[in-house]
């Protein structure tokens, strides 16, 4: 075989070598642009943001934390917080035991629910999660994500109704709504549908405080609140109403 003339071959390394820079610089601003778009997501960054503005949780880490009995112990109410952020994954927690799945071929959750109905939606005021921004966010426990519902101005206004301390300084407060119409449809009165939801808000909350304490976090939950003030302010009409509220933090007075 012939040898390579020399100067052919530096011919085509210089070539070469030309593609390569093309294609990293293409890539670097590939790369820049897709990083500039995260960051203005109003969703926040660390990945979390889906399309639809929706948030996708971190699947529940159920290896870590203490045991139901130590929870069921240690549980107390708190209204003093650390100002400390909570993580996407203790959120993921927090509101799988409310609301998440625990048997998707049925759809059954991890609160028992009056005739399968599942009236109640959580909704949640965000003061301080990591890489999610403030506002109100609705749970979906079926994509167990979480979309955004108001912005910031909005959540504020929404805690202003509410008018307890504890949920300014709180890093997330879980407002519970139920839906009646959905037993007065099946001719259930609107006496009996106000006691299934009350009831079902008392199972979520409930886990919520043991989840809260086996991960060293605490809450308080209340009543204590113009629930037409607040129905108001989450554009709640017809059947749908405010029921209960319960705080996430890291206590300061432990």
């Amino acid at each position: 075989m012939a040898d390579e003339d020399p100067r052919g071959l530096s011919g085509r390394c210089g070539i070469a070598v030309l593609i390569i820079v093309i294609a990293a610089i293409s890539a670097t601003t590939i790369l820049y642009a897709a990083g500039s778009t995260q960051e203005n997501s109003p969703t926040g960054s660390n990945g979390l943001a889906t399309a639809d503005g929706q948030i996708a949780l971190p699947a529940p880490d159920h290896k870590s934390g203490s045991t139901l009995d130590y929870a069921m112990e240690h549980r107390r109410s708190s209204r003093s917080y650390l100002n400390e952020s909570i993580s996407p994954e203790t959120l993921s927690l927090i509101l799988w035991s409310a609301q998440g799945i625990t048997d998707p071929a049925s759809g059954k959750r991890t609160a028992p629910s009056a005739m399968h109905t599942y009236p109640i939606t959580l909704y949640m005021a965000v003061n301080n999660v990591t890489g999610v921004s403030p506002g109100m966010y609705t749970y979906d426990p079926v994509t167990h994500s979480i979309s955004r519902y108001l912005d910031a101005a909005g959540k504020d206004a929404v805690l202003e109704a509410m008018g307890q301390r504890q949920v300014f300084s709180a890093p997330v407060t879980i407002i519970l709504s139920g839906n009646s119409t959905v037993f007065t449809e099946k001719g259930q009165s609107s006496e009996t549908a106000l006691r299934h939801i009350c009831l079902e808000a008392g199972h979520i909350v409930q886990n919520i405080l043991l989840m809260e304490t086996s991960r060293e976090m605490a809450g308080v939950p209340f009543t204590g609140f113009n629930s037409t003030a607040v129905d108001e302010q989450l554009g709640l009409t017809g059947g749908h109403h405010v029921v209960y509220a319960v705080t996430a933090a890291y206590p300061a007075d432990r």
